[in-house]
């Protein structure tokens, strides 16, 4: 089903052109899945996943080997073989029992910008990215649909590959395995080079008995588009290497970039909140661990699922202690060697591993929803090899996620570089105002630097 020129988006900013989409079609599986596939049921952690979409986006420059319209093709068939082999996102949500595999297929639209991708990307915004996905990430199509994509072509030729994958199935690791596939079957006809999806999470996690009476304790993100500024702070390899000197100490004499950078991040906003609420509350960092290879017996590297949990580091009230980067780093390293020696334990070969999550959850959404903490959560997709998804025309020149808009939420990426790390922080506009102004801040990062200064000879 192609539609006609049916509907307009504009970017918020004054100098950036219309994103005009001027079809949307389904894309159905190319082999019908088999009946005995029928019923996917979804394992206790895909019951505890939010209800919304995860996003990402791959830019791409001109490739004058190939012309847009053969592009469109190509993308279009081999996302219906990819369907084939990643059939539960063809189907539809049932619930939050299982998922429906009726091939009903998955939306994909086309648009078009009428200007160059470099000026999208001289100083890219969040209003921008969410121009380049398909749905909104909190969209009601999250209730039922499980994957959506949408190709926008550029005047200059260079191509913007957004796609959302519900987050009820899913996790960055899983969305990436998918781009993976779907772009070697692009560009090389087959999955070989990185081989089938595996869905087995029910083996070490089986759904939970939840009813309406006894509902899953799932906590849905509380998004607020208008009072949550989302920006893009970049730090290089020397950066990090500085921050990561600056973070050792006797207890963590080697901090991991990830951890030099979260930590850092989590101090200046932990500052600029206590700053603007004149309070000093006890402050959390959840961040976000895949639980592939950390559980007994491990998960294949080409699972799918929502297979993640998080470690929680805790800061006391405002202290000597909680303003060095080297106390942060320590009580991140110690959340996370908690995870492994006592949390992970209890969640498999046991049967009251239900009873452990479902707490775990509860505990979580209750500290939330108390008021009584300054809660910061953290997702990591460094070290995810997304730079080297190629559809058959070149790798991506940038990577970004759209986005969501809650508060207090950290999303961190690799510089298509290397040894670099992009943090996008959502805080709300007081907390932003200080924190970006944040003296120390600037002398590590900088903010929303251009993407195509290194790459001009590309784009």
């Amino acid at each position: 089903m192609t539609l006609p020129r049916f509907f307009i988006r504009r970017f918020h900013q004054k100098s950036l052109p219309r994103v005009e989409v001027i079809s949307r079609d389904i894309i159905k599986p190319s082999s019908p899945t088999p009946n005995h596939l029928k019923n996917f049921k979804l394992s206790l952690l895909e019951q505890l996943g939010p209800t919304i979409f995860g996003p990402m986006v791959f830019f791409y420059s001109a490739n004058n080997r190939i012309k847009p319209t053969q592009q469109l093709h190509n993308l279009k068939n081999s996302l219906s073989q990819t369907l084939t082999h990643f059939y539960p996102l063809a189907g539809r949500l049932n619930g939050n029992t299982s998922i429906t595999c009726n091939d009903s297929g998955a939306d994909f639209l086309e648009a078009q910008v009428n200007s160059p991708l470099s000026n999208l990307l001289q100083e890219p915004t969040s209003e921008m990215l969410e121009q380049l996905i398909p749905t909104k990430v909190d969209s009601t199509e999250a209730r039922t649909k499980l994957l959506l994509a949408q190709a926008t072509f550029f005047k200059c030729g260079g191509v913007a590959i957004g796609v959302c994958v519900s987050h009820k199935l899913t996790d960055a690791t899983s969305v990436g395995l998918f781009m993976k596939s779907w772009s070697a079957i692009s560009s090389q006809g087959s999955i070989k080079t990185v081989g089938s999806p595996v869905f087995d999470t029910l083996k070490n996690f089986p759904p939970g008995n939840f009813s309406d009476s006894s509902p899953a304790p799932v906590v849905e993100p509380e998004i607020k588009m208008n009072q949550t500024l989302s920006k893009r702070f970049v730090f290089d390899s020397r950066s990090i290497e500085a921050l990561q000197a600056k973070a050792s100490s006797f207890e963590v004499t080697q901090p991991t970039r990830v951890e030099a950078v979260s930590a850092f991040i989590w101090k200046l906003a932990m500052q600029a909140t206590r700053r603007v609420s004149r309070t000093s509350k006890p402050s959390i960092l959840a961040t976000s661990a895949s639980l592939r290879s950390r559980v007994s017996p491990p998960f294949t590297k080409n699972s799918i699922g929502n297979l993640v949990s998080y470690f929680a580091a805790k800061a006391e009230e405002e202290g000597e202690k909680q303003r060095k980067i080297q106390a942060l780093v320590a009580e991140i390293r110690k959340a996370k060697q908690r995870f492994r020696d006592e949390h992970i334990p209890k969640l498999v070969g046991k049967g009251d591993a239900t009873e452990v999550i479902c707490s775990y959850q509860k505990e979580a959404g209750d500290m939330i929803a108390s008021g009584g903490f300054d809660f910061y959560i953290l997702t990591s997709a460094c070290r995810f090899g997304l730079y080297e998804i190629d559809f058959g025309w070149g790798k991506p020149v940038w990577f970004a996620f759209p986005s969501v808009r809650q508060k207090n939420i950290v999303a961190l990426l690799d510089t298509k570089e290397g040894g670099g790390i992009e943090a996008w922080v959502n805080l709300n506009e007081q907390e932003m105002k200080l924190f970006e102004e944040d003296r120390e801040l600037l002398d590590f990062a900088s903010v929303n630097p251009s993407v195509i200064q290194p790459f001009l000879h590309v784009i």
